[in-house]
């Protein structure tokens, strides 16, 4: 089920299974039609070619769309459908790219997306689902009646911004992994309706229809009929401001990438906040063997710093595979990722330093009792710091729950655009130090060149950016006040420097996002964005995936090197 962390996840479930259990013969009516949506997704009718899902039963016009309850139910459709791109989107993010591995106990079906040679059968990739999670939304919004008022508000209006959102984002990932996307925005009700010939966008050209549908309604408070208290507004179940920058990114358009992340920051007062950074306990201005872990927290169910989830509760009858794929070792962690933990220097002062970046032990898993939670204090041996490195930790945290987007990755996004507009310090303030009023004033940190007073989202002076801190400072210490290891000089020309800081945004976006779905297609739109400025070539996503594939690297890398290989063409 797909919510934000600003909407009261656990009531939202609880509401739907009480409901399952009352007796009352109007309210099992209710039930019966609850069920049918969230299990049947009632909504579709014989699409074999594009859904391959069918009903003998539609609900009219009339009979839809009216009431709060319809709203409520007819969302429930939606959500459990997005629970059966959750592995999906995280198998085909890391897998094919450089920081997640196949083992010997790896099905064919996941051998299959590491080697780019997925077949029709694959059980883990099925563009149909994701079809249907658009069918249910276009059926919906068809339907939704925005002007109906409850309770003094335009209740379906923001219910309608949130299935927006749904579909913008389900849209995108179509044609991010399969190349194009097939374009409709009516529901298809007939058989008719599935041998129309409907447009194929790929994702710039998409990126322009989604980005008109959003922008009307991207100032829409969402309500949600389960929430309470503060949790009861929210700009749509996926933060259309960060769906708008991330639009925009695709697209090259760098300031209104930049400008739609900044909004979101302000808006939300979304900083990255120093007191969830894992950091080694210091003794007379020493580093000890005793750590303070709370990184885990940013990503942990209900985080604070979570925007957007996909929860997968599996005792409900929903199959979720990654937490046994993890826990049976068919899914590792690469080499070359825990690696890029270890090869990082760790500051507390100039006198006393060490190596590994504490967000390791965040991603994988460490010498620690199964039952240990965020935020604990643990000692160990820093040469055998890994019990099962190849458990991917991250999942276990996630408890059933796959993120999508929270803090850091908005941070990481915008760094990746505002280098683009060749204020590559900047980005690089957003690693090291922090957007917040004292270090935007700093021009040690932000020169003047780069400082643009017209330019709205490079505006930090609120209150609510005071305790930002740089990303790298929730791994590797008091990394602000180091001036030896981690450090940005301009270089030759104001474009190496943009390249020298985009190396530096890629390699953060591994430490820091490492298993949590963006990795494969993070290396592909840098490289693209190369490719067409003459920057570059394929090699830039080829060379790292292919090193993993040990005995079969220049294959690999051959094969990569046609971006036409890069996407899945069995649909």
């Amino acid at each position: 089920m797909l919510v934000s962390n600003l909407i009261c996840k656990k009531k939202l479930l609880t509401i739907y299974f009480k409901i399952k259990k009352i007796k009352n013969n109007d309210m099992k009516k209710i039930c019966n039609l609850l069920i049918c949506l969230f299990i049947s997704s009632i909504f579709l009718v014989s699409c074999n070619d594009m859904l391959g899902v069918d009903s003998k039963r539609l609900l009219t016009e009339q009979e839809y769309g009216h009431t709060p309850n319809d709203v409520l139910y007819s969302t429930f459709g939606v959500l459990s459908q997005m629970q059966k791109l959750a592995d999906s989107y995280v198998l085909l993010g890391e897998l094919r790219g450089d920081l997640m591995n196949v083992s010997e106990t790896s099905d064919l079906s996941l051998r299959e997306i590491n080697d780019f040679a997925i077949t029709p059968a694959n059980k883990y990739v099925d563009i149909k689902n994701y079809y249907a999670v658009i069918n249910n939304c276009n059926y919906i919004l068809q339907n939704l009646d925005s002007t109906v008022v409850v309770k003094g508000e335009k209740l379906q209006l923001g219910q309608m911004a949130a299935i927006k959102s749904i579909r913008a984002w389900t849209y995108m990932q179509i044609a991010l992994n399969f190349k194009t996307a097939k374009y409709y925005d009516k529901a298809i009700l007939t058989v008719e309706d599935s041998k129309k010939s409907y447009p194929e966008l790929d994702i710039t050209a998409l990126a322009d229809v989604l980005i008109a549908d959003l922008i009307p309604i991207k100032n829409v408070p969402f309500q949600n009929i389960g929430a309470v208290g503060s949790y009861s507004t929210i700009y749509s179940y996926f933060p259309i401001s960060f769906l708008l920058g991330d639009l925009y990114l695709w697209k090259g358009e760098y300031e209104k990438a930049a400008v739609e992340y900044h909004d979101f920051m302000l808006k939300f007062g979304i900083i990255i906040y120093g007191g969830y950074s894992s950091a080694w306990i210091e003794t007379n201005k020493t580093i000890t063997n005793t750590a303070n872990l709370n990184w885990l927290t940013t990503f942990a169910p209900f985080s604070s710093e979570i925007s957007t989830t996909i929860t997968c509760p599996t005792e409900y009858g929903q199959k979720f595979a990654l937490d046994s794929l993890n826990y049976q070792h068919k899914i590792v962690p690469s080499t070359q990722a825990i690696s890029n933990w270890d090869n990082q220097t760790y500051y507390l002062n100039e006198a006393s330093n060490t190596q590994g970046d504490l967000r390791k032990y965040g991603s994988i898993s460490w010498g620690l009792p199964a039952t240990a939670k965020s935020g604990i204090t643990t000692t160990f041996n820093t040469n055998d710091v890994t019990l099962n490195p190849s458990i991917i930790l991250k999942y276990k945290i996630y408890n059933q729950n796959v993120v999508i987007y929270r803090n850091s990755l908005l941070y990481l996004r915008y760094a990746e655009a505002v280098n683009r507009l060749n204020k590559p310090a900047l980005a690089f303030a957003v690693l090291k130090y922090g957007l917040n009023p004292t270090n935007m004033s700093n021009l040690k940190i932000i020169p003047a060149k780069e400082n643009d007073p017209a330019a709205t989202y490079m505006k930090f002076n609120d209150t609510k950016f005071t305790y930002n801190v740089g990303i790298r400072m929730r791994g590797l210490g008091a990394c602000d006040k180091d001036t030896t290891f981690y450090t940005f000089h301009a270089q030759n020309s104001l474009r190496d420097s943009v390249l020298y800081v985009e190396d530096l945004i890629q390699k953060e976006l591994a430490l820091e996002t490492a298993f949590e779905g963006n990795r494969f297609t993070d290396l592909m739109r840098i490289t693209l964005r190369r490719i067409k400025n003459g920057e570059g070539d394929a090699s830039y996503l080829a060379d790292p995936i292919a090193a993993k594939h040990v005995g079969n690297e220049s294959a690999i890398r051959t094969l990569l090197m046609n971006p036409e290989n890069w996407y899945i063409k069995n649909k």
